[in-house]
């Protein structure tokens, strides 16, 4: 009789473990570059030797150790490949291969070429191998939750969920940033897109992964608090790594974390829990949609202090010469100067591309409407 997966196995024990020791990595790593991107635009010194590197290749390291872990796991037990955690554990080992090798390459690339821009060929190869380890963890943790209710392990499991969960939307952002931020002119080379490409990027991307993100931790957590937990991680862990390091960009810092009220309303909305009006009277389907527009209308603010330099010379990425950009400092009057326009049509761009996301999303999940007063299970 083939072995099954449960919470009372020591396959799921050590597997629930190596996920969470590989949580830690993957939100180690996801500040780490982020911080570096934002030191690079601060013109902290420049080398490879940085503390953001190290933080950076240390979650590279907990991961890489975490999959060297789950590949004997898989081999030990049985029950893994039944229980679809097989996978997380490939991409985790896949996307570790990627992230060691394009450490040695991104050095190799700075003795050789001098500073790069954020889009090269190393760093594009660090961000998918970052991009590959954090969907494995993720895919992981939301998967063994599902095995136990109740406990030290469902409570741990929840709790690193979140945290794996923030880490992947923040990834996901970076990953697009790569391709919509006008910042990848090198010493020798110069792998900028095209200008509108740059804008067009952000403008669909953005609030597809906002909205997209948003909508699939509540659909696959069902608990209240769950999803605005992990936006108001979002907003918080970009706060600390692109906006605190900045006096200049700390100024906007009370309004950039007012961006974390509507992700509140939202779940209060979802569970029937505003204290205004019947909201349980709105059927689910509408409020899947109502979630996918709002979450996917704050993609601008959530994006600052980087966003701007693709959108903030009204939809079209800045012309760092013209401007005579320097610092990241650098692009606040363009920002603060567009803001009256940019950010209207960036919420309505974001709210029909949210609403979209939530018709898809149903689509794709097989979502069925269902009015339901517990605040347990809303979707089915």
């Amino acid at each position: 009789m083939e072995p099954i997966l449960s919470a009372s196995t020591n396959a799921f024990k050590f597997s629930m473990i190596v996920l969470i020791f590989a949580s830690i990595g993957s939100i180690m790593q996801i500040s780490g570059g982020n911080w570096d991107v934002t030191s690079h635009l601060l013109l902290t010194p420049e080398s490879f030797f940085t503390p953001s590197h190290a933080l950076l290749y240390t979650g590279i390291g907990i991961l890489s150790l975490s999959s060297i872990i789950g590949g004997i796991l898989m081999l030990k037990y049985r029950e893994l490949k039944k229980s679809g955690l097989a996978l997380s554990f490939k991409l985790l080992i896949i996307g570790s291969i990627i992230s060691i090798i394009s450490g040695p390459s991104d050095f190799i690339w700075h003795q050789t070429f001098g500073v790069d821009g954020f889009l090269s060929p190393t760093h594009l190869m660090l961000i998918t191998g970052m991009l590959i380890n954090t969907l494995a963890v993720a895919i992981g943790l939301v998967r063994l939750n599902t095995f136990v209710k109740s406990g030290i392990f469902s409570q741990l499991g929840r709790i690193f969920a979140v945290i794996s969960l923030i880490a992947l939307w923040l990834i996901l952002i970076s990953y697009v940033y790569m391709f919509a931020l006008p910042i990848s002119d090198g010493e020798l080379f110069n792998f900028n897109l095209n200008p509108i490409a740059e804008s067009l990027i952000a403008l669909v991307f953005l609030p597809l992964i906002n909205s997209g993100m948003f909508l699939f931790v509540l659909k696959k957590t069902r608990t209240f608090g769950f999803a605005s937990a992990v936006a108001t991680g979002v907003i918080l862990l970009t706060a600390f790594t692109s906006i605190l390091p900045s006096q200049a960009l700390s100024n906007f810092l009370p309004f950039y974390l007012l961006a974390i009220i509507p992700f509140v309303l939202v779940d209060m909305l979802i569970y029937g829990k505003l204290p205004i009006g019947n909201n349980r009277k709105i059927s689910n389907k509408q409020k899947f949609a109502i979630a996918g527009a709002i979450s996917g209308s704050l993609f601008y603010v959530i994006g600052y202090p980087l966003l701007p330099l693709a959108l903030s010379s009204y939809l079209m990425p800045v012309n760092l010469e013209e401007t005579g950009f320097v610092t990241i400092v650098d692009i606040i009057p363009s920002f603060v100067n567009s803001l009256h326009l940019v950010l209207p049509i960036t919420i309505i761009i974001g709210a029909i591309i949210g609403v979209l996301s939530a018709r898809i999303y149903e689509r794709i999940d097989g979502f069925k409407e269902k009015n339901s007063k517990s605040d347990k299970v809303i979707y089915e």
